[in-house]
């Protein structure tokens, strides 16, 4: 291999044998706070004008800051000390006859932390902080219909990055993903798609045909900052995204560093094979271009800077990290105040349109800020929060793997320049601090993706002796349930003697693993 020369594999497997980053754990969120237009980032004190899913600390409000988040009573995430909320428009079906309903999740939705370092634009290595409490951002554009991107999504063979030759919006297109979900795929015929593979969202006939397991939505936020609490009315000016994406050295301006933080969010596309329609997000968006997330941290005094420390472990599992404690039922956790405007608002469908009534607008020119179309990347008052201690539609516009090959609509230039960092586009090569791309490409080790959910270990099929004799599915707060009833004979043990004896027992599916509980009764237990 020549020193200009690296290949995709080589990379990986050069980054597996880097034991100085690349640590991460997954932040799981078996629960929802609820589904509601608040959005204490671009609208607030108002009324959102689209729907997002919520997840986190149950004091989340249309103003909450995060000494509000911090005073919360429960957490619908996994970890005790992390009250910080973390939102994003959740997926709908529209059928042939008009009507929309929410796709249910498959829980747990995850927060990956993941620590990536790299070096500065002067070339100096990072030391990865923790977020502040009151930081706050956005990843994404609710606005964006279109891609400036060329060409189709970037298949898995050959060399993906460093992009820094790409404007930092155009690295936030690439910081989506909408994945495919197929379990079945096994003795090496085909992989399991990357980590942000695809940057828009396929038609509905294409995931029918190949997704049987749901589909995936992904979100990388950027991790590079430059020192400031909040970026203005976009929320995104303070931060840039690295050269990789989720990982490499910062642009000029940017130099600080913070965990790469990075939403999953598993949907139930295969509870609707076979049922005419499309897919839309809950903000209006039949593309996928204008998926977006926000974030505001809220954690208990000290323990992020610790687990940023400490919790090493590249395993992802959140229960490697020995500061965390952690929640006993986070999925029973719900929001403690829901504004009066919203409490009878229907969300999770059926219904005539989407909530608040937004509009959904195909492209490919740039969404408008029509009737529940606020929230955009241009507006928006800081939710502000606690000061740091010591810290400064149709898809026929698009090229992609599933249609045909019409071309790309050019997309409207963005009106707002303000959302686009100044000084995030890379040195030109000739710089000193700046090799060529095929040079540096030799030189870095690129933090490979993190281990995403992947397929689970499907429970066995029980005889008469535990014979499944009920499944039972429904439905709550966007989230899909199911109760796996068997008859098994169980050990109950008394001090020194053991007695056999029927019971119940329920198939607990968690983390994309089916493990037998024994439980009394026949309660609910969520769909993994």
């Amino acid at each position: 291999m020549s020193s200009k020369t690296v290949s995709r594999a080589a990379v990986v497997a050069l980054a597996l044998g880097n034991t100085a980053v690349n640590a991460f754990w997954r932040l799981e969120c078996p629960g929802s706070i609820g589904l509601a237009r608040i959005d204490p980032l671009m609208d607030f004190d108002g009324l959102s004008g689209h729907v997002h899913a919520l997840k986190g600390g149950s004091a989340f409000s249309a103003k909450s800051t995060a000494d509000d988040l911090l005073k919360s009573k429960c957490t619908s995430c996994g970890v005790k000390q992390d009250k910080s909320a973390y939102w994003a428009p959740p997926l709908y079906f529209e059928g042939d006859d008009g009507t929309l309903t929410v796709v249910p999740e498959k829980p747990p939705f995850k927060a990956y932390y993941e620590l990536n370092a790299g070096k500065t634009s002067d070339g100096k290595e990072q030391t990865i902080e923790a977020f502040p409490n009151g930081f706050q951002m956005i990843a994404g554009d609710n606005l964006r219909r279109n891609t400036t991107l060329s060409g189709p999504d970037p298949d898995e063979s050959g060399f993906k990055g460093p992009y820094t030759d790409k404007s930092n919006d155009e690295r936030e297109q690439l910081a989506i993903g909408f994945n495919c979900m197929n379990y079945g795929l096994n003795g090496g015929q085909k992989k399991e798609e990357p980590t942000l593979y695809r940057h828009h969202l396929p038609e509905k006939s294409w995931i029918d045909a190949n997704c049987p397991d749901g589909i995936r939505l992904e979100l990388q936020f950027p991790s590079c900052w430059n020192g400031n609490m909040d970026g203005g009315e976009s929320h995104k000016s303070h931060v840039a995204y690295p050269e990789w994406i989720n990982g490499g050295d910062c642009p000029a301006g940017f130099d600080r560093r913070f965990p790469q933080l990075m939403y999953e969010t598993i949907v139930a596309t295969d509870q609707l094979v076979g049922k005419g329609g499309k897919y839309v997000l809950g903000n209006g968006d039949p593309t996928g271009y204008g998926y977006h997330g926000d974030f505001i941290s809220a954690w208990d005094e000290g323990v992020l800077d610790r687990a940023v420390a400490e919790c090493t472990d590249k395993s992802g599992e959140m229960k490697s990290c020995h500061v965390f404690e952690f929640t006993e039922d986070s999925s029973s956790c719900t929001i403690e105040s829901m504004p009066d405007e919203l409490k009878d608002e229907k969300t999770e469908g059926p219904m005539s349109s989407l909530p608040g009534g937004c509009e959904i607008q195909s492209g490919p020119e740039r969404a408008t800020k029509g009737k529940g179309a606020s929230g955009s990347s241009s507006g928006g008052k800081s939710a502000g929060g606690s000061s740091p201690k010591n810290k400064s539609k149709d898809e026929s516009p698009a090229v992609n793997k599933e249609s045909s090959s019409a071309p790309v609509a050019d997309a409207p230039a963005d009106p707002v320049a303000e959302s686009k960092p100044e000084g995030a586009v890379f040195a030109e090569k000739e710089d000193k601090h700046e090799e060529k791309a095929e040079e540096k490409a030799a030189a870095y080790v690129a933090p490979p993706a993190p281990t995403t959910t992947s397929a689970p270990v499907e429970a066995p099929v029980a005889d008469n002796a535990g014979n499944a004799i009920r499944t039972d599915i429904y439905t709550s707060n966007g989230i899909v349930y199911e109760n796996l009833v068997v008859v098994k004979e169980v050990t109950v043990t008394e001090g020194a003697k053991a007695k056999r004896t029927p019971g119940a027992e329920h198939v607990k599916r968690h983390g994309h693993r089916h493990e037998h509980v024994k439980r009394h009764g026949h309660g609910g237990r969520r769909l993994r």
